[in-house]
């Protein structure tokens, strides 16, 4: 009993530890070290092929060290595609002409610039279209109109597009909820539109908007790899979950909202999934009876594996070792870094994990199987063990290929949003609401991906379907055909998502 309750201190002590790191800690997972080995990849770069040659007969003479003084790094630089106004300021007609008692009149030898980004305020305008009707007074049956003109694509809305776009991205894309809207358009422009009304345009863009959201499930669904995981989401009382699924590429995300997070909602979503399709997950066991059923290759997130020994190591639970597993993996990340640097196709990349990770790999899984540490039960490095250990072959399952990942950092990095507006708008009132909400988060972050506008692209594309049929196919109009189709048929180099962290 006392050998029991020790553990269970123990335990208890160690999640008070990660608890209070969570809410006042540093959120990184970045380690410090004081030697060397977390900068290094074991010669690595020692053994990669040297561009430069020296001959033996060169001559070298010594430079006198000198200082330079550093670059400003200058403005930020200006996209080209921002609307650009020149206003020229010039010298009355009467100035123009020399008053040094020649006579001869001014000549222009040079010019001063100077730039400013401006920022117009939002602008409300009520535009009421007339159509006039005409008849004959003796033929009373022949009544001729003007047709209406294509100015929104919803007929009977009140709401323009712009101001339509306006609603859905600040609520999706800013994370506002609608009530701040709701007051930020009054204080705009004096109107009150209910709550309840918006809800209504929201509702009504999702219908066309969901046929795009369904070719673009098709779409992710053909890929040789997805990644996924899960969040909560509330509904009204009641928890609800919001499934992500990322394509190979990385450049399709959607989201999949459902009731509960038990087996079903994997096992419906991923239906028709070629079998042998790769699945990089959690190893929550959630997945496993769709990876069974559907015959797919389930792999596992190395964030994860780092994760459990990193908290590990912030409790003191053989911090040393703790931290010699994660400088290990701190190398295979180098290498993928390298990879990724060097642009390496996927049978150079796969030729490189052969070369220099799969060495380290099998050093990590040596010192997993002899730690040569006494461990307690229920202990934080004894469960990092196990779980690495146990889910041991999907861990490694990126070394079959150069095109598969490494972990899961992806979908992580795209529920972030979901997560940030959870935070403001608290909720959603119902299934219908949570359906909506996943096929405006699948398109927004698709977009952001993808370095589209989300706006201009909802612009553009809510028009074009406005005019369609409703059996018509709409492939051509996901994000990624989209943006094909505006920079000759081709996706353009993916980059990052802010310039920088500043």
């Amino acid at each position: 009993m006392l050998w029991s309750l020790l553990c269970d201190y123990r335990k208890m002590a160690d999640d008070y530890r990660l608890l209070r790191k969570e809410l006042y800690g540093r959120k990184s997972e970045k380690q410090i070290v004081a030697d060397d080995s977390q900068t290094s990849i074991e010669g690595l770069f020692e053994q990669l092929p040297q561009n430069e040659t020296t001959d033996k007969n060169d001559t070298f003479v010594e430079v006198k060290v000198h200082k330079r003084r550093k670059k400003h790094p200058g403005r930020n630089a200006i996209p080209d595609n921002i609307e650009t106004q020149t206003h020229t300021i010039d010298i009355p007609e009467e100035e123009k002409e020399c008053t040094g008692g020649c006579g001869n009149p001014r000549v222009k030898i040079g010019e001063q610039r100077r730039t400013i980004i401006e920022r117009h305020p939002a602008k409300y305008v009520k535009h009421v279209y007339i159509m006039d009707i005409y008849g004959c007074p003796t033929c009373k049956d022949t009544i001729v109109t003007a047709d209406m003109p294509p100015v929104t694509p919803f007929p009977r809305m009140l709401a323009g597009l712009n101001l339509l776009l306006f609603v859905v991205t600040s609520k999706y894309q800013f994370h506002l909820p609608l009530y701040r809207i709701q007051r930020q358009i009054f204080h705009e422009s004096g109107i009150w539109f209910t709550r309840s009304t918006m809800v209504g345009w929201i509702a009504a863009l999702c219908v066309p908007l969901r046929r795009i959201y369904l070719e673009m499930i098709a779409a992710l669904k053909a890929g040789h790899c997805i990644f996924s995981d899960d969040s909560g989401i509330k509904r009204a009382a009641h928890s609800s979950f919001m499934w992500v699924y990322v394509n190979g590429e990385r450049n399709t995300a959607i989201f999949d909202y459902r009731e509960s997070k038990g087996a079903s909602a994997p096992r419906e979503f991923l239906r028709g999934v070629t079998p042998g399709t790769y699945l990089m997950t959690d190893c929550a066991p959630s997945y496993n009876d769709a990876v069974s059923r559907y015959e797919l290759i389930q792999m596992a997130c190395m964030m994860h594996v780092r994760r459990e020994f990193v908290e590990a190591a912030e409790v003191g639970s053989h911090k040393e070792f703790a931290l010699r597993i994660v400088r290990y993996i701190g190398q295979l990340y180098r290498i993928e870094r390298y990879a990724t640097a060097k642009e390496l196709a996927p049978a150079k990349r796969h030729a490189l994990r052969q070369q220099y990770s799969r060495p380290v790999v099998e050093k990590i899984k040596s010192q997993l199987l002899d730690p040569q540490i006494v461990m307690v039960p229920k202990c934080r490095i004894r469960q990092a063990i196990n779980y690495t250990l146990n889910h041991w072959d999907k861990i490694i399952r990126f070394l079959d290929r150069g095109d598969l990942p490494i972990d899961n950092g992806v979908t992580e990095r795209v529920i972030r949003d979901l997560a940030i507006g959870r935070k403001n708008w608290i909720q959603v009132m119902s299934d219908a609401g949570g359906k909506w909400t996943a096929i405006l988060y699948s398109i927004i972050a698709t977009c952001k991906l993808n370095g589209i506008n989300p706006e201009e692209y909802l612009r553009d594309v809510l028009m074009l379907i406005s005019i369609r049929d409703k059996n018509a196919s709409v492939a051509d109009l996901t994000p990624i055909e989209w943006l094909k189709k505006r920079n000759g048929g081709k996706l353009p180099p993916q980059k990052p998502l802010y310039p920088s962290k500043a």
